[in-house]
């Protein structure tokens, strides 16, 4: 894993030899200047890239991108996989994606001061798992396996009441099938997490998302993980499970390679 810092007029820059002002997961405006001066945002981004070294050459006889900033820029362009992990943060929304392309898995995640930060990630699985710990999935392995089928109304209606009305919440998730210390600490998960966002699978082409796989994440004061997701479609039952970054990983390592193992044949 390789990691890069680039001040967003870089990225503009980049993205337009790409014809390509905004990227999925982020759209436009974490590119833009401040001051609205496209031309002086252009030479900013030009310099700042011929200063790092990513951009080389000579302007009288052309400029040329590195070979590892071509790969990534094509990649946050051109995304057959996105992986979007959001969560709150007082009033912000942090947000870390991962774009892929062929070989090629590309996170990005904006700091507080307005630079990015670039990794390079060296497979799915590696991906994932930044994204499931972005989330604040625990990394305490699962012990047992805990999961149940409900509608979406259902589950709605429990994470609404688990404030107000934690036992009916308990005794509506023992109903479902979950022991009480598993529907305690889901309970827990709901009406007051230690850590919480939503980890997106976008399936894309012609850097538009084609289809999305949702996976809510919450966890307790006891580090206990618990994620809401769509086993087949956003109108069959949805599934509460006992999860945790390895378990999240794998979920969707394996859940991504049998979507385009399905697509290719």
């Amino acid at each position: 894993m390789s990691s890069m810092e680039i001040h967003p007029s870089e990225l503009a820059y980049a993205f337009s030899y790409a014809k390509v002002d905004s990227i999925i997961g982020w759209g436009d405006t974490p590119f833009q200047p401040e001051n609205g001066d496209a031309a002086d945002w252009a030479k900013e981004g030009e310099e700042r890239l011929r200063a790092a070294g990513r951009l080389v050459g000579d302007p009288e006889t052309g400029l040329n991108f590195t070979p590892a900033i071509t790969a990534a820029i094509l990649a946050l362009v051109n995304p057959t996989l996105v992986l979007l992990s959001e969560r709150r943060s007082g009033n912000r929304v942090q947000r870390l994606s991962v774009h892929a392309a062929g070989i090629h898995f590309v996170g990005l995640i904006q700091r507080g001061d307005g630079i990015f930060e670039v990794t390079s990630y060296a497979d799915l699985m590696a991906a994932a798992g930044a994204c499931a710990g972005f989330v604040g999935a625990t990394l305490e392995p699962l012990r047992s396996e805990a999961r149940v089928e409900a509608t979406q109304k259902v589950l709605s209606t429990l994470h609404g009441s688990a404030a107000k009305r934690p036992d009916d919440v308990v005794g509506g998730m023992v109903r479902l099938g979950l022991s009480k210390t598993e529907a305690e600490s889901a309970a827990r998960a709901f009406s007051d997490p230690a850590a919480a966002g939503m980890l997106s699978v976008l399936y894309c082409a012609g850097n538009a998302v084609q289809d999305a796989d949702p996976i809510s994440v919450m966890t307790n004061a006891d580090k206990q993980t618990w994620t809401i997701f769509p086993p087949a479609s956003l109108d069959g039952p949805m599934v509460l499970e006992r999860s945790s970054v390895a378990a999240l990983t794998a979920r969707v390592a394996v859940s991504t390679a049998a979507r385009f193992s399905a697509r290719a044949s």
